[in-house]
């Protein structure tokens, strides 16, 4: 009989263990480097990802409908991108899934200053012009919003600006109102020394899903302890980010080069974190049938998604940390 002496088991083990590879993940982004992505930043830096045996791959996108189709393209493994913008992808039959939504309340608002506006109805909005994104996602949130809210389509003074020129529109007064994420633009105020006026689509009949991760189907379906692995990793990076904001955004600030200052930083990642599931709780990352039947029918009203869809075709919770 052959015997195998313990060290020789546990020499071939460490050898086996240093020719391991560890499954590279290429992981798109949403958008350029913000505040919010210091969490992949911290779980590099502490191995959360090394832990899992995933060699993590990140880079910026160019806006989550576009991030969407190249994971159906195979571009990426995984997406942090806007939920709603990947329930839109899915519905058109690009092959992805969301396997977790942490961002449960839409951020989308209208965003005025506190000292030129009143926004204490939706009738209070007809009164002022609102800056839109043609073919941005807060363009299709304004849609929705009058549908839900049953406005007429010139019952609001909605104007055409480019992304990048809302901001300066707002601030020097050419418009009221600006349409977008809420906490993000709430941050820019500030930081120039302004208080914020928030109007929520959230409150007024917007059921839109913020942030969480999707999956290229193919990937997912090869490398189910991969996404499992990743989502451990992912959710334990956002612990120790929201335990300590400041330090998180220090180190994001170092590592992604990002061009807000500390403050403008810490402000902007709290506020995301207002409106998601806290990373220590069980339920981050979960998704019901409800939450998804709501999204779905109101895309489906305003013609995003066409009719007939099954709502287990658009997500999963099997991936999620048990």
């Amino acid at each position: 009989m052959l015997r195998i002496s313990a060290y020789a088991i546990a020499t071939l083990a460490l050898v086996q263990s240093a020719f391991a590879q560890d499954t590279t993940v290429r992981l798109g982004l949403d958008w350029g480097y913000l505040p919010y992505h210091a969490p992949l930043v911290i779980g590099m830096q502490e191995g959360y990802f090394r832990d899992e045996g995933i060699d993590l791959r990140f880079e910026p996108g160019r806006g989550s409908a576009t991030t969407a189709i190249m994971l159906g393209e195979s571009n990426y493994d995984i997406a942090h991108v806007n939920t709603t913008n990947a329930a839109v992808a899915i519905s058109k039959g690009v092959p992805i899934k969301t396997v977790a939504v942490y961002q449960t309340k839409t951020a989308a608002s209208f965003i005025g200053l506190a000292d030129k506006v009143k926004l204490d109805g939706v009738d209070a909005v007809k009164a002022y012009s609102i800056g839109s994104t043609p073919g941005g996602s807060d363009q299709l949130s304004l849609r929705i919003f009058k549908a839900v809210n049953k406005i007429g389509d010139n019952d609001l003074n909605v104007v055409s600006l480019d992304a990048n020129a809302k901001q300066a529109a707002l601030l020097s007064g050419s418009i009221d109102l600006i349409s977008g994420d809420g906490f993000a633009y709430a941050a820019i105020v500030r930081g120039a020394g302004k208080q914020p006026a928030l109007f929520s689509l959230a409150d007024h009949g917007v059921p839109l899903l913020g942030f969480g991760y999707s999956v290229n189907k193919d990937f997912a379906e090869k490398n189910p302890e991969a996404v499992k692995g990743f989502l451990r990793a992912v959710k334990k990076s956002w612990q120790t980010a929201v335990a300590d904001v400041p330090a998180a955004c220090e180190k994001a600030r170092a590592e992604l080069n990002l061009t807000h200052s500390q403050s403008a930083c810490e402000d902007y990642f709290s506020g995301l974190i207002s409106l998601s599931v806290s990373p220590s709780d069980a339920s981050w990352g979960q998704q019901t049938d409800e939450m998804w039947s709501k999204l779905l029918g109101t895309l489906s009203e305003v013609g995003e998604v066409a009719p007939g869809y099954t709502v287990s075709d658009f997500y999963t919770n099997e991936y999620l940390p048990q």
